[in-house]
């Protein structure tokens, strides 16, 4: 991913591109799940680099992190879902 900073050191969003096919890299609110132990999490609306043309998803350091720490400490979720499994 190609990135460049403006004068007081931030990135600027507009000129990040996609490591995979070159696209646009945006910044979106997201659903992302995981499976630890045959135990699926549902994480909405984490915020996450989305690329507009292939779709790859990159998690930031500090959420990535976030999610980690939710499922090991076993924080309480706000809410549970029942999910059908085939």
């Amino acid at each position: 991913m190609v990135r460049s900073h403006n004068q007081e050191g931030k990135e600027n969003m507009k000129d990040r591109l996609c490591a995979i096919c070159g696209g646009k890299i945006v910044n979106k609110k997201v659903t992302l799940n995981r499976i630890v132990e045959n135990k699926f999490y549902l994480f909405e609306k984490v915020s996450a680099d989305v690329c507009q043309q292939c779709g790859e998803i990159w998690i930031p350091g500090r959420t990535a992190e976030w999610m980690d720490e939710a499922i090991q400490n076993h924080i309480k979720p706000k809410k549970k879902i029942a999910v059908p499994v085939y």
